[in-house]
């Protein structure tokens, strides 16, 4: 019988104990499957995990997906499209996935419709890909577009909420000035003689029936509510006698036919009460559009202009003076907005202003609420159109050019002040004040830290660095000794420059706290100069690049990467130097430190650095840290046990006092941890060799419930082949190396563990016989 490959890879690489555990009518099937039938019953098992997905990968190709690229519409329209084509992507994405997982299942026979389905989907992502690059681009175009029109006209998100009529109750007080007509009702109380109340409607033709008296004409001594009332006051005391008083109001308000034309959102004829005003009508529209005046609102009345509504004097004071009542046949007409004028920057409400013509540039910086608290006055950008139609700039002061006169289409700018302060040192890191302090001539470090309170408990106290700036914008370091400034008696001050920045540091890694200036250093390199960094490696506490201080020598940069280590051999260091030549060609050379150079703490004498230096502590030799192995069961003292280069097994048990008498030496377990990371990566191997074997191989019956079975049984063997963790056992022979005492060769490696178990004393005898047990052990039993 011919067993195909993968049974042949399987029966190989399966652990003894995990093959005991598939059902040998398995394997037997495993074995005489040809390769027409794995192909068939892949086919099924593809079909199978297919038919488990919520969307089929395989059936891509005949998915039509079709995606139109909206034009012109908004911002929201873009966000929803943006948002379909992440679904998209995220459904594609599923099914490439999904689509890879196959491929890699059924390496060992690729279905074309498979390779089919995945380069559709690919291609179908790539299109995605574009559409949004493309999406993306023109959102990128529009948001430039809105920021440069970021600036919007003053005064019109007064109409920002949705339209409303805003029409007077009945419960405010009458002006005097209200003009009665049809449809008022007045309200009559009498009382004295007579104590009656009547509610009497003005007719179309200006009557006022009122029982008693008769018609009355209300118009006959003007048409204002204040002649209304005396004329009726007459009339009751002329027909009813003086002991008969009257108290006379308005009732219900008649409604109005008005007309709102122009730049108004909603143009039409409206009924509004007859209270109503020019602002009120204005809000009943919805309000005026953006290309609508707010300054030149026309009330019209009988064809000519009757008042003109300014609404900045609303807007800016509060004043409403000029807002007039509405009468029948009134018609409210918003022109287009004609001059207008941006103000941006440095004032306290940026916006697009409309100006009336001849304002000059304090009033219009007044429109604004005028300039900010830190804005700079002296220096005022205006661009104007020329004759020509092109931009120009003028720079204007504000006490110099307020009387300016400003034109339509102007654009001004005033600038925010400088947010760099001129006049201040700067401290970083563990101090108990970080920040900007100010600066005045002969200011020292000594001044800003008196004491070690001054820092927090974790500072360095042995290296801190001060970033300087030239004159001419050059980057310069110089380094200092924080204990030196309150425990050194002879410590010289570090005086103080102006921009100074001072970096005290952490007893840690100084890799973050230092990449802006390293960055900062990098940036300033010229041809045929070195950057300013040095290098150092080997047995230091913080190894890394260094800014090169002035007059740099060896111990400040052992210093700045935290001192050397108790590992580091100080008889004996080196320094890499990398240089030009006069014809600019590159060399590099080593130079050999001795003891004396490396313990030498005279800064005069110490061995000077030179940019892109690098220092390199070797480590002592043979220098072994924490190295120990573990030793376990029955020695005399048990536990762990540091050793040295070349120690054999055989000595470290010495060491723990040797064996007890109740020791087991041919049931020792002996791990070593390297050889547990080997077992562990081919476990891992075996493991995803054994996936990729397992789906090309199943059982030949065409039984569907057969098939799964099989495949319960081939991932349960996986399942217990995943969870076995790595023991790293070498197997030895203590009782041999016992034996052989001192002669023993098994040298021991860091991380070993030796357990030597106790003699069992019981012998098992199980299988079949009649009773199943255990027994105590007799050497003269076989």
């Amino acid at each position: 019988m011919k067993i195909p490959f993968p049974a042949l890879f399987i029966f190989a690489l399966l652990p003894t104990w995990l093959w005991g555990q598939v059902d040998p009518a398995v394997i037997q099937s495993l074995s005489e499957l040809t390769p027409e039938q794995r192909k068939q019953l892949l086919e099924q098992k593809s079909l199978q995990r297919n038919q488990q997905k919520p969307q089929p990968s395989t059936s891509l190709p005949n998915r039509s997906v079709e995606v139109q690229v909206p034009d012109g519409e908004s911002f929201e329209e873009h966000s929803d499209f943006l948002a379909e084509l992440s679904e998209l992507e995220a459904l594609i994405s599923k099914d490439i996935q999904s689509l890879e997982e196959d491929k890699e299942l059924e390496a060992s026979i690729i279905d074309k419709h498979l390779l089919d389905a995945l380069e559709e989907s690919k291609s179908l992502m790539r299109r995605i890909k574009s559409l949004q690059r493309k999406e993306i681009e023109k959102r990128a175009e529009e948001l430039g577009k809105t920021e440069a029109g970021m600036i919007k006209p003053f005064g019109y998100d007064l109409f920002a909420s949705d339209p409303t009529t805003f029409a007077p109750g009945n419960e405010v007080p009458i002006p005097s000035d209200y003009r009665i007509g049809p449809g008022d009702l007045v309200d009559i109380q009498l009382f004295g003689q007579r104590n009656e109340s009547f509610s009497l409607l003005i007719s179309s033709e200006g009557m006022i029936r009122f029982p008693g008296i008769g018609p009355i004409n209300a118009f006959e001594k003007g048409t204002s509510f204040i002649d209304l009332k005396n004329h009726l006051r007459e009339k009751i005391r002329e027909n009813l006698g003086d002991g008969v008083q009257s108290f006379i109001t308005l009732g219900a308000f008649r409604s109005i036919r008005i007309f709102l034309l122009g730049e108004v959102r909603k143009q039409g004829a409206y009924t509004v009460s007859a209270l109503s005003t020019t602002i009120n009508a204005l809000l009943s529209c919805g309000g005026i559009k953006e290309t609508g005046s707010l300054r030149k609102i026309q009330l019209k009345r009988a064809g000519k202009v009757a008042a003109t509504l300014d609404l900045y004097d609303l807007l800016l004071n509060g004043d409403t003076s000029a807002d007039q009542s509405l009468q029948p046949g009134d018609v409210i007409f918003v022109p287009s907005v004609d001059k207008q004028v941006t103000i941006s920057g440095a004032v306290r409400r940026p916006a697009k202003y409309e100006i009336l013509g001849g304002e000059t540039l304090a009033e219009v910086i007044d429109l604004a609420a005028g300039p900010s608290d830190r804005s700079v006055l002296d220096f005022i950008r205006l661009e104007r159109l020329n004759e020509k139609f092109q931009p120009e700039v003028k720079n204007l002061n504000f006490a110099g050019d307020s009387d300016f006169e400003i034109r339509k289409g102007d654009l001004i700018s005033l600038s925010f002040s400088s947010a760099d302060i001129k006049n201040v040192v700067t401290l970083l890191g563990p101090v108990e004040k970080v920040g900007d302090y100010q600066w005045k001539k002969g200011l020292s470090l000594g001044d800003l830290i008196r004491g070690p309170n001054d820092l927090s408990p974790s500072a360095d106290l042995n290296y801190g660095l001060i970033r300087r700036k030239s004159a001419n914008g050059e980057i310069r370091c110089l380094s200092f000794v924080p204990s030196d400034l309150f425990f050194n008696s002879e410590k010289k001050e570090v005086s103080l420059q102006l921009h100074d920045v001072v970096f005290f540091f952490h007893r840690e890694s100084r890799v973050d706290a230092l990449n802006s200036l390293l960055s900062e250093l990098r940036g300033q390199s010229k041809a045929g100069e070195n950057t300013r960094l040095v290098r150092v490696s080997g047995s230091v506490h913080f190894p890394g690049e260094y800014p090169l201080t002035e007059d740099m020598k060896l111990p400040d940069l052992i210093r700045a990467a935290g001192g050397l280590k108790d590992s580091a051999y100080i008889l004996d260091a080196e320094i890499t130097r990398i240089g030009l030549s006069k014809d600019q060609k590159a060399f590099v050379e080593h130079v050999r430190l001795n003891k004396s150079q490396l313990s030498e703490t005279n800064q005069s004498m110490g061995f000077r650095l030179q940019p892109y230096d690098s220092l390199a502590i070797k480590p002592i030799p043979l220098w072994r840290e924490g190295e120990a192995m573990e030793i376990l069961g029955e020695v005399n003292f048990p536990g762990t046990y540091s050793m040295k280069a070349g120690e054999t097994l055989f000595e470290v048990i010495e060491r723990a006092g040797g064996v007890t008498n109740r020791a087991f030496p041919p049931g020792a377990v002996f791990t070593r941890e390297n050889l547990r990371a080997k077992e562990e990566e081919q476990r891992d191997r075996l493991i995803a060799q054994l996936e990729s074997d397992l789906a090309n191989v199943t059982l030949s019956a065409a039984d569907s419930e057969e098939v799964t079975q099989s495949q319960a049984a081939a991932n349960a063997m996986l399942a217990r082949l995943r969870n076995t963790q790595p023991q790293g056992r070498l197997v030895i022979d203590l009782t041999k190396i016992l034996d052989d005492g001192e002669k023993s060769e098994l040298r021991i490696k860091a991380g070993d563990r030796l357990f030597i178990p106790e003699t069992p004393y019981a012998v098992s005898v199980s299988g079949e016989v009649q009773f199943p047990t255990s027994h105590l052990y007799e050497s003269k039993l076989g």
